[in-house]
C-alpha cells in the first residue's frame, strides 16, 4: 500500500492529507474520463499541460505524505515530524484545489467537496517558513499541543 491507497481512518495523524490526496486523485480520474468522452480537446496543448500539472501535484503530496508517515512511524524527532506533517497537508490541499480548479476548467462542473476551516492551511505556511528561516520549533503533534499543526 502506498499514500494513494491507503485507507483513511478519521482521527489518525495525517487522515486529512490523505483525505485530500484520495478526493484529488479521484477529482482527476474524473476529469480525464470527461475530457476522453466529451471533448475533442485531447490533443490541445493547454489541456494537456494543465492534466500534468494536476497529475504532478497529486504525486508531489502522495510522496510527502509517504514522507511524513515514515517519520512518524520511524519515531524520528517531534519537530521534524510536526514540519513533514504540515508539509504533507499543504500539499494534499494544494493539489485537491489544483484538481478541482481544473475539473471545472475542464468540464465546467465542480464536484462539491468539504472545506478545511477546522485545519487551517496558512498557519502551516508560517509554521514551516519559521522553522526553516528561524529555527524556530513548531509545537509538537505528539505533545500536550495536539492538534495545534
Amino acid at each position: 500500500m502506498n499514500a494513494l491507497t491507503q485507507p483513511i481512518a478519521a482521527g489518525q495523524p495525517l487522515a486529512n492529507s490523505r483525505h485530500d490526496l484520495h478526493n484529488a486523485r479521484s477529482l482527476l480520474d474524473a476529469t480525464l474520463r470527461f475530457v476522453r468522452q466529451h471533448n475533442q480537446a485531447t490533443d490541445e496543448p493547454l489541456v494537456i499541460s494543465r492534466l500534468g500539472d494536476v497529475h504532478i501535484r497529486i504525486e508531489v503530496a502522495a510522496a510527502l505524505l509517504e514522507r511524513a508517515e515514515e517519520f512518524l512511524a520511524s519515531g524520528t524527532d517531534d519537530i521534524e515530524v510536526s514540519i513533514a506533517e504540515a508539509e504533507s497537508r499543504l500539499a494534499s490541499a494544494e493539489a485537491l484545489s489544483t484538481a478541482s480548479n481544473a475539473e471545472f476548467e475542464l468540464t465546467g462542473q465542480r464536484t462539491a467537496l468539504p472545506g478545511s476551516l477546522h485545519d487551517p492551511l496558512r498557519g502551516k505556511l508560517h509554521l514551516i517558513g519559521n522553522f526553516r528561516l528561524n529555527g524556530i520549533h513548531p509545537p509538537s503533534l505528539h505533545t500536550s499541543t495536539k492538534g495545534a499543526v
